[in-house]
C-alpha cells in the first residue's frame, strides 16, 4: 500500500514538473449570437470539437448559443471585458468604432465571388496592422466572407440599369445611393418586416442572398431572381480575449492558430452549402433566375466609387490608411 502511494505521488510530481496539464484544465467559454443549427453555429459546433480533440482533452468549450452572453454589434467590447472567453464578433456591424474592419468592406462593390473577396481581405489583414490593432488585444481565431446578394423582384428580372428606374427595394444602407442614382428608392427597413410588404406590393423587390429566398421564404412573394451582386465584405468574425489567450501554454495556443483556416472555410462551406439550399427551393417553387452582363455589373458599380471614395478620404483624415486599401482593393477586382 506504501509502494502504491509513493508511486502515486511521484506520478504526480512528475506531472507538475514537466508542466503537463490535467484533462479540461483549459475550460473556456464561447458566446454566439446563432444557433448550433444555424451555418455559423454548425462550423462552430465542428471548429469546437476539433480543438478538444486536438488538444487530447486539454481545452473544454463550453457554447452559449443565441446572443445568451454576448450580441454581435457590441460583441468586442464585451468580449474585451470577459463576458466571455471566445465569442462570435461582427465589428462590420458595430454602430462606431473598429473604423477599418466596418467601413472598407464597402469598397468592395462589384465583386461576386466570395472566395476572391475572402483573398483579398486576408491580404490586407496580413499587410495593414490596423486591422488588428483595433480590436485592442483579442486574439482573432476565424474570418467570415459574406455571400454576395442580388436582385429578388416581384413583376420583371432586372437586365440593365433602366430596370430600376422607379423601383422601391429593400436595401441595406450602403448599396442605398447605386440604386438612387439608377433612379429606384432603397429602403431600409428590417428582413421581418420585408415578407409582408412584398406580398402586398409595398416593395418591388429586395437584395438578398439565395438563402433568403427559403429561409426568409422571399421565393413565396417574388418571381425573378437576377444575379447583380453585392458584395457583403468579409471580416474577422471569432476571437478570443487577450486575458484568456495570456493564460493558454504556447503548444494550446498553436492548435487555435493552426485551426483558423478550418474555421473560416467550414464556415464558407456551410453558408455556400445554405445559398444553394435556397436557390434549389426557389427553382422548385418557380422562380427564374437570370445573369446579368459583366458591362452592366460594371456600369452598376460604378455608381458605388464616390461614396467609397468618401469613405476612404474619412479614414485617411483619422491617419488610417482608406485611400491606399480601396485602390489595392479595386485593383485585385480583375487580378
Amino acid at each position: 500500500m506504501r509502494s502504491l502511494a509513493i508511486a502515486l505521488l511521484t506520478a504526480v510530481s512528475l506531472g507538475a514538473a514537466s508542466g503537463v496539464a490535467a484533462a479540461a484544465d483549459f475550460e473556456l467559454t464561447y458566446s454566439t449570437t446563432y444557433s448550433p443549427t444555424h451555418p455559423y453555429g454548425q462550423a462552430d459546433a465542428l471548429w469546437i470539437e476539433r480543438i478538444e480533440e486536438q488538444t487530447n482533452g486539454r481545452v473544454k468549450i463550453t457554447p452559449f448559443w443565441g446572443g445568451a452572453l454576448i450580441n454581435s454589434r457590441e460583441g468586442v467590447d464585451e468580449l474585451n471585458a470577459g463576458v466571455a472567453d471566445m465569442a462570435y464578433i461582427a465589428p462590420i456591424y458595430a454602430t462606431s468604432g473598429y473604423d477599418l474592419s466596418r467601413l472598407t468592406p464597402q469598397f468592395f462593390y462589384g465583386y461576386g465571388d466570395a472566395l476572391k473577396v475572402l483573398e483579398v481581405y486576408m491580404e490586407l489583414w496580413k499587410d495593414y496592422p490596423q486591422y488588428a490593432q483595433e480590436l485592442d488585444g483579442a486574439q482573432v481565431l476565424g474570418y467570415n466572407v459574406g455571400t454576395p446578394m442580388h436582385l429578388m423582384l416581384r413583376e420583371k428580372p432586372f437586365n440593365q440599369l433602366s430596370d430600376l428606374k422607379g423601383l422601391r427595394l429593400r436595401s441595406a444602407v450602403d448599396y442605398v445611393g447605386a440604386l438612387t442614382a439608377a433612379g429606384a428608392e432603397g429602403v431600409t427597413m428590417p428582413m421581418t418586416e420585408t415578407y409582408p410588404s412584398l406580398q402586398r406590393g409595398v416593395l418591388d423587390g429586395v437584395i438578398a442572398p439565395y438563402e433568403a429566398l427559403k429561409s426568409l421564404s422571399f421565393a413565396e412573394v417574388i418571381k425573378y431572381y437576377s444575379e447583380l451582386p453585392h458584395s457583403r465584405g468579409a471580416y474577422p468574425s471569432r476571437a478570443i480575449n487577450a486575458a484568456a489567450w495570456a493564460r493558454l501554454p504556447d503548444d494550446i495556443k498553436q492548435v487555435f492558430l493552426d485551426n483558423i483556416d478550418f474555421l473560416t472555410q467550414k464556415t464558407y462551406e456551410l453558408s455556400q452549402a445554405a445559398e444553394d439550399e435556397g436557390r434549389a427551393y426557389g427553382e422548385k417553387l418557380g422562380v427564374q433566375f437570370n445573369a446579368v452582363a459583366p458591362e452592366v455589373i460594371a456600369e452598376y458599380s460604378a455608381a458605388f466609387e464616390p461614396a467609397a471614395r468618401e469613405t476612404a478620404k474619412q479614414l485617411d483624415a483619422k491617419g488610417l490608411p482608406g485611400t491606399e486599401i480601396h485602390d489595392k482593393i479595386r485593383a485585385a477586382l480583375n487580378n
